[in-house]
């Protein structure tokens, strides 16, 4: 008796006859529930019941010789009706992202990038021989102990690397080379490859051809392959080390009043699958930012993409502390660009204001290099 619910509904029916009293008569004689009445014209009217009636009802309509059409429905039954025939759809779904999940949880390729004296296949023929191939499960792998068996049997392999990107498995090797041959010293000038202030010249063979303090073009010989007497010279292979000040100009704009964006912390993001060129989101992001970032990520099987907050700050910085922060972080920029020995011995610093609460901060470094060319060419 508790569950009777679930086998009850209720319809709409719209019926035209031409004696809508009368049926209601009939229809109360037989001790038909009839929820709700309501009038549409002189012969037709909706009548509201409860599905186990329809059929009293249907008879009822027929005698009387009247039309009849269902309308409109209600109740547990019916929602399961229609739960049935979504259900396929929504299973089929589900079982869709389970299989993709699983599926995503195995390597299906290994991608091996290789130099000169390994061969792509001999090593994909090791891996196999220790159990690594298409079809793997991810967590039987185990990068550090790939690395280590195919570096004591490959013999050709200085060090390898192992890692696991989506469903590919990435192998990196860097060979074992023989040390080159010793090349034999060509003769000629050594010439400057940019422009400088010459500040010391070491020549370990052949001469300076320029003194200390000299202005120096790119393409300018700085040390000849000649030695000797000025009576008895006699060619040599030129070698040595030239420094320089060289000249680096670098600007950078920076914001001292008004205000800026930046970000908040707060994030959210969308994951969706991508089906031949179709997402189907499995989440939206639900924040709503008046201002943000965004980073897409794509990945073998989902999708995400990461919305940072950002909002209006208010800037105030000294001039003082626009022009250090903007020094630095030039100067840093610079360092990145030069070689290890190279060395910012000075600074020459112009600023200006744009009127837009903005301040251009201008650097010219100076930098001490070696600006030699050590590739010879011709007398």
């Amino acid at each position: 008796m508790g569950f009777d619910f679930l086998n009850r509904g209720k319809i709409a029916v719209e019926v035209s006859i031409l004696n809508p009293e009368r049926l209601l008569n009939i229809l109360w004689a037989k001790n038909v529930n009839v929820l709700n009445v309501k009038r549409v014209d002189i012969a037709t009217i909706i009548i509201e019941i409860e599905y186990d009636d329809y059929e009293l009802l249907k008879d009822s309509v027929h005698r009387l010789r009247g039309k009849m059409k269902i309308v409109g429905s209600g109740g547990f039954l019916f929602f399961v009706g229609r739960l049935k025939k979504k259900s396929s759809l929504v299973i089929g779904g589900i079982l869709f992202i389970i299989i993709l999940f699983y599926l995503s949880t195995f390597v299906w390729k290994v991608e091996i990038n290789t130099k000169k004296n390994v061969s792509p296949y001999e090593l994909r023929q090791q891996l196999y021989n220790i159990g690594i191939k298409p079809g793997i499960k991810k967590k039987d792998i185990n990068a550090k102990e790939i690395e280590k068996k195919i570096e004591d049997v490959n013999s050709d392999v200085l060090w390898l690397r192992a890692r696991v990107e989506g469903s590919t498995l990435k192998i990196y090797v860097e060979e074992k080379v023989n040390p080159p041959k010793a090349q034999e010293k060509e003769l000629g000038n050594l010439v400057a490859k940019m422009d400088g202030e010459i500040k010391r010249i070491y020549a370990f063979s052949g001469r300076a051809a320029v003194p200390v303090g000299t202005m120096i073009k790119a393409g300018e010989v700085v040390i000849e392959g000649i030695n000797g007497k000025e009576e008895e010279p006699y060619e040599e292979a030129p070698e040595g080390v030239v420094m320089a000040n060289t000249f680096y100009e670098k600007e950078m704009k920076v914001q001292i009043d008004g205000t800026k964006l930046e970000r908040t912390g707060e994030r959210d993001s969308d994951v969706y699958l991508n089906i031949f060129g179709k997402k189907i989101y499995l989440k939206k992001a639900i924040k709503d930012f008046g201002h943000y970032d965004k980073i897409e990520q794509s990945g073998k099987v989902f999708n995400k993409v990461i919305y940072f907050e950002r909002e209006e700050t208010p800037v105030k910085l000294t001039k003082e502390e626009a022009v250090d922060n903007s020094i630095k972080a030039l100067g840093e920029s610079l360092l990145k660009d030069l070689t290890r020995e190279a060395v910012i011995v000075d600074k020459i610093i112009n600023t200006e204001e744009d009127g837009q609460g903005n301040i251009i901060v201008k650097v010219i470094f100076v930098v001490e290099q070696n600006i030699v060319d050590n590739t010879p060419v011709d007398y």
